[in-house]
């Protein structure tokens, strides 16, 4: 009983040793240590934005870091972005979806989580010869605007909700 207790115990800190080293010996962007089984979950903060802009500020425009076991990388350049999404984009098109990803994306068939395929340059010739262009995106420029200007003010008329003065003090 006990022999198998240790030998389970010892297979288990091995696996593990051997997927912190893979993890860290990978060509990877840096970023923060991970901690084993939640990655960087307690390195995050509530306001994500401004924690990337402090992760971009220490480790660079394009850094890595893990959700749970799952990496992510992000950039957080302009020009880089534009290398990365519009250069790049049949290398870095096949993006990992899970379950309940895949419900939302119709198991990959928008255009942000679709596989690099026909459909995947197909959707994104419709896009770009019927929805981006500069004629349609004037046609749409008062929903745009009229979207924005109820979002400020959902915004507003919830800050000053009774109450919301004291909470904050």
């Amino acid at each position: 009983m006990a022999f198998s207790l240790v030998l389970s115990l010892s297979i288990l800190i091995i696996f593990l040793c051997y997927k912190l080293y893979h993890r860290h010996t990978a060509k990877l962007p840096p970023g923060p240590w991970p901690w084993p089984v939640v990655g960087n979950l307690f390195s995050l903060t509530p306001i994500r934005f401004r924690c990337f802009a402090e992760w971009a500020q220490i480790y660079g425009p394009i850094f890595s870091f893990y959700l749970g076991s799952q990496l992510n990388v992000v950039v957080s350049n302009a020009e880089l972005a534009k290398q990365v999404l519009k250069d790049n984009d049949q290398n870095l098109a096949n993006r990992f979806r899970t379950k309940p990803l895949e419900n939302v994306s119709k198991n990959g068939k928008d255009l942000i989580w679709a596989d690099y395929g026909p459909h995947y340059v197909k959707v994104r010739k419709v896009c770009n010869l019927e929805l981006f262009t500069p004629k349609r995106l004037e046609a749409l420029r008062p929903i745009r605007e009229d979207e924005v200007n109820a979002m400020i003010e959902s915004i507003f008329k919830d800050c000053t909700k009774p109450g919301m003065l004291s909470k904050n003090n």
